[in-house]
């Protein structure tokens, strides 16, 4: 029964990294060649973009390197091959952590987007959004140092900071919600008027930061779904009641498959969410069928 699920988990993480890798560099490629999406905008999106290839270059065939030398040897790697689970963990967390960073910079992106303005062009030049996203991959970077101190502690350590992130951006991503619900009823109310020619370069702007709105919720709603089942099961796992658990390890390794899986699972979300984006890979598609014929 045991072997079964590592089987499964293996062939899952087989499609993922399949779908990783796929759904990223196109969702890259669309992203450098649709000229309406917003720069900043782009920057922080080819940033998220580019930690979830990486899931899918190294994250998904190292997890599935583990789950078989685990299967084989039946032995946990933590304490048989402490090194490899180390540098492992490592190398995934890396790309993980700059995907939830990312996700936590679109947040604060979108609220001053929608608070700042006329003051927002001003003040989130390309410039900035360029140094932050380069000083996420360097934070992301120096938290794994963590990995180098006891494992069970580390496991406590991450769990917090994912909890933390995911506090602040569901604080922000609140506060944007309402405020777009608010500026929904304004536009309504815009559309109705009788001079809605005049109003209509604003209600066009309003609705385009809209979408770009609800798709940063939606966005950080699948990191919810995503992360915390796994960020539950590693506070669980730091009690000594449930440490050692068989039942538990294979929860543990089925929430971090769902952890990776969240990198499958974004770029569908900018296909949905920006109509310049889909239109361009369905373009690309469209000739690449057309050449081989």
């Amino acid at each position: 029964m045991e072997e079964n699920l590592y089987v499964a988990n293996i062939v899952l993480n087989a499609v993922l990294c399949f779908t990783a890798l796929t759904l990223n560099g196109a969702t890259i490629y669309a992203l450098r060649k649709t000229p309406s999406v917003p720069k900043p905008l782009k920057a922080l999106l080819l940033s998220l973009a580019v930690s979830d290839l990486g899931v899918g270059i190294l994250g998904h065939p190292l997890f599935i390197t583990y789950l078989a030398l685990e299967s084989r040897l039946q032995a946990d790697l933590r304490t048989s091959f402490p090194t490899f689970h180390k540098v492992s963990y490592f190398v995934t967390f890396k790309f993980t952590f700059a995907s939830f960073f990312g996700v936590l910079s679109l947040s604060l992106d979108r609220f001053l987007a929608i608070h700042l303005h006329l003051r927002y062009q001003e003040l989130v030049t390309y410039q900035r959004v360029v140094t932050a996203v380069i000083s996420v991959w360097v934070l992301s970077g120096l938290i794994q140092l963590i990995w180098l101190i006891p494992f069970h502690i580390a496991y406590v350590l991450v769990a917090i900071i994912l909890v933390s992130c995911l506090v602040v951006s569901g604080v922000l991503n609140s506060m944007i919600y309402a405020t777009v619900r608010r500026h929904a009823h304004q536009i309504h109310s815009l559309q109705v008027q009788p001079t809605v020619q005049e109003n209509a370069p604003n209600v066009t702007n309003a609705s385009t930061l809209r979408k770009s709105t609800f798709m940063t919720i939606h966005i950080y709603v699948l990191f919810l779904v995503c992360y915390l089942p796994f960020v539950c099961v590693c506070v669980l796992e730091f009690t000594s009641f449930y440490r050692g658990l068989a039942v538990l390890k294979a929860v543990r390794q089925y929430t971090f498959t769902l952890v990776l899986l969240n990198s499958s699972l974004n770029p569908l979300i900018y296909c949905w969410k920006l109509r310049g984006v889909r239109q361009t890979i369905m373009n690309t598609l469209l000739n690449a069928i057309s050449s081989q014929n």
